[in-house]
């Protein structure tokens, strides 16, 4: 891209495969906080739009040639960004929402940003809860990941697998933009939202070579999983429903992390109460409770991370109310039928 084409607002620029080749060509130079002694200012749109651009400039090259430090400050900087533009919308609903303890909320320490800002979950949590947005459970869950993520590459550090992380980041950034389509632009005052006409072009041009890439990989992986649909989940670190429950072995072939029953149930998304328990098949304590399969994906199953089998979900006896599993169609369990024989027989 060149200075004409920027000063040009050039809107099909950005629609061009061709002009984004590498990362170096899609950070645009010619933006003004790239100009050289530009001055620092950053509001909170720009600067949530600014952290998405660094985040898809670290992931739009070829797949195979992001590095690890690339997925590692694209995760950074995307919580930065989910940070920034959710709390900006908090804000708007009453400034007082952004402080830990909104009952505490001092204006001062707005002013000056030493406020204790409330958390990522806290900041769903009254997004849904007090402003009334329709954030889903998939998208909460989504964010919580990558919070834990960002978590444990600042703290801690973290070891991950590629592919799992490129997906969350992909799941994220979605939200975004979906969430800056629908909340934050159309309430900036016309002169404002012109001004992040070609970032959101770049943005959304970039997030779409991204879930390209996504795509195009579980594309290949389609034949390989389709003899497997009655045993393949959605993976709880990447979200694709690429994991194959086999004996000894059970692993995402999408982000290639292996996963057992306890890993598959302290995994799950938010809100689930999934537990595992005996299989009635192979007798391990490996049966993992209301899951979904590719070949069956609205009808929950449960299904052994041993033996690979699936049942029908128990049921609740209708004579002692006692959760048992159906054999066929039997309305209630085997104790109350041998009860039921035997006060026949008296």
């Amino acid at each position: 891209m060149t200075a004409q084409d920027w000063a040009a607002n050039d809107p099909e620029v950005f629609d061009d495969p061709e002009v984004f080749t590498d990362r170096e060509a899609f950070i645009v130079q010619f933006r003004p906080v790239e100009q050289p002694g530009s001055e620092v200012n950053f509001p909170p749109i720009a600067n949530g739009l600014d952290y998405l651009l660094s985040v898809i400039a670290s992931l739009i090259d070829d797949e195979e040639r992001v590095s690890a430090r690339d997925l590692k400050y694209a995760v950074l900087h995307l919580q930065a960004a989910a940070e920034v533009l959710l709390k900006y919308r908090l804000q708007q609903e009453h400034w007082t929402l952004v402080f830990a303890e909104p009952g505490k909320a001092r204006k001062e320490e707005l002013a000056d940003g030493s406020l204790a800002s409330c958390t990522p979950a806290q900041t769903v949590d009254r997004l849904r809860r007090i402003v009334g947005l329709p954030i889903g459970d998939k998208d909460a869950a989504a964010l919580t990941k990558l919070a834990k993520t960002r978590n444990a590459l600042q703290h801690y550090g973290l070891t991950d697998r590629a592919r799992a992380v490129e997906a969350r980041t992909a799941e994220v950034l979605d939200f975004l933009v979906r969430f800056l389509d629908e909340q934050l632009l159309p309430a900036l005052p016309d002169e404002d939202r012109q001004r992040t006409t070609q970032d959101m072009r770049a943005i959304r041009s970039g997030l779409s070579r991204i879930q390209g890439f996504v795509t195009r990989r579980m594309q290949r992986l389609r034949a390989e999983l389709e003899p497997h649909r009655n045993r393949t989940m959605a993976c709880p670190h990447c979200d694709q429903w690429a994991l194959v429950v086999a004996d000894g072995d059970s692993k995402c072939r999408f982000c290639m992390v292996r996963t057992d029953a306890l890993d598959y149930v302290l995994h799950r998304g938010t809100g689930s109460n999934a537990t595992y328990r005996r299989c009635p098949g192979c007798d391990n304590h490996t049966l993992v409770g209301g899951v979904f399969t590719t070949a069956a994906p609205d009808v929950p199953v449960d299904l052994c991370f041993s033996c690979g089998k699936t049942f029908p979900p128990p049921k609740s006896c209708l004579r002692c109310d006692r959760r048992f599993q159906p054999h066929d169609f039997e309305t209630v369990c085997a104790a109350c039928l041998t009860d039921g024989a035997a006060k026949e027989d008296q």
